[in-house]
């Protein structure tokens, strides 16, 4: 009689054991889903931010050309004092 007893014990702690493993599984599945997903945003942050860089380089390099064609045309007005030509 005992050994019927601790057979239909092991029988539970194993069946015990395929639900708790069955649920493991799922949730490694659900975390690794999480992961491909986090990396996927994580590479299209990284080309957002490129690009966003090369218009920051971009606009940095049109302003200094402005700012440089403002240089130029007031070197070319006349100094206090002066008359224009």
């Amino acid at each position: 009689m005992k050994s019927n007893e601790e057979l239909v014990r092991l029988e539970q702690l194993i069946d015990t054991l395929i639900i708790r493993h069955k649920e493991q599984k799922e949730k490694l599945l659900i975390l690794e889903k999480k992961l491909r997903d986090r990396e996927e945003e994580c590479e299209l942050l990284k080309l957002e931010n490129a690009e966003l860089q090369k218009n920051r380089t971009d606009i940095v390099s049109r302003v200094s050309g402005l700012l440089g064609r403002i240089e130029e045309w007031e070197a070319g007005l006349p100094k206090k004092g002066e008359k224009a030509a």
